[in-house]
């Protein structure tokens, strides 16, 4: 497929799309401005409280509907139970703890099973930080690309009738735009996990770029999730719900980003590419 040049993009967002769809060719490097956006806290005590609260809304909204609103409640009941034994065994046994939680994840990710949230917060806590976005990237991005070369072998006339016109319309989109309509979708959380996977299986990507694509697409929204669950004291006292044991600065300012990141995101990419992908996830919805 021969894409364009991507001309006049005053965003962040045409690094990464320059930089996608010119993957076989040789391009030329433009300069764009970067924006900065500043966040100022609450400087008065009743604000400070008041954003407190929201923020543990904020929260537990995501987790409610990542988990239990999707059947993962007992999942959750059963690492809250265990959590203390759960963090000694793998203070012990680090390197196997690693490797059992990308198979786990690999499996979640390629069957589209509706823990991915909890399994993001919990890795987060348990191993910290980096071991934590290595493995939920890694296992996220395996699992999704298994399930794509799935749906473009075994399964092929199975989600051709599953997804219908909306799976045509994404494909169309997907020729029009280039790998960066892919970017895109990625880079929007928002957008469901197993509608991507599937509706690429259908297209001509080759599976490494649809593999390194996804990776880097996903990236931002992992490291969210991931930090969010180093950050948390412990999963019982999220279950608890006490805003007090449970924020802290860093905590809120991540809390904070994973609210505004689909809206920046809309903002940053082209109107075209942003508006063809609001439209998919709005047909999904409905």
């Amino acid at each position: 497929m021969t894409v364009g040049r991507i001309r006049r993009w005053p965003t962040a967002g045409s690094i990464f799309a320059k930089m996608i769809r010119c993957t076989s060719t040789m391009c030329e490097p433009e300069s764009d401005g970067d924006r900065e956006a500043d966040v100022t806290a609450p400087e008065s005590k009743r604000s400070g409280s008041v954003l407190r609260w929201v923020l543990l809304v904020v929260f537990s909204s995501l987790v409610a509907t990542g988990v239990w609103a999707t059947g993962g409640g007992r999942v959750a009941a059963w690492l809250i139970e265990r959590e203390e034994v759960l963090e000694t065994w793998v203070a012990r046994n680090t390197m196997l703890a690693g490797l059992l939680a990308l198979g786990v994840y690999v499996v979640v990710a390629g069957l589209s099973v509706p823990v991915a949230t909890l399994l993001s917060l919990a890795l987060g806590r348990m191993l910290g930080f980096w071991p934590a976005l290595v493995v939920v990237s890694f296992g996220s991005t395996i699992g999704a690309t298994l399930a794509m070369v799935v749906a473009r072998t075994l399964l092929r006339e199975s989600v051709v009738k599953r997804l219908g016109d909306m799976g045509q319309g994404v494909l169309a989109k997907f020729e029009r735009n280039g790998t960066f309509y892919l970017y895109t979708l990625r880079m929007m959380p928002q957008v469901p996990f197993v509608l991507v996977n599937l509706a690429m299986g259908l297209s001509s990507i080759r599976v490494w770029s649809f593999f390194w694509i996804s990776q880097v697409g996903m990236l931002p929204a992992t490291a969210l999730f991931v930090f969010t669950g180093s950050e948390l004291p412990s999963l019982k006292a999220v279950a608890r719900g006490d805003a007090g044991e449970i924020l802290s600065w860093p905590l809120m300012a991540c809390l904070f980003l994973l609210g505004v990141f689909p809206l920046a995101v809309r903002l940053c990419w082209p109107s075209s590419v942003g508006e063809e992908a609001e439209v998919d996830v709005q047909g999904e919805a409905s």
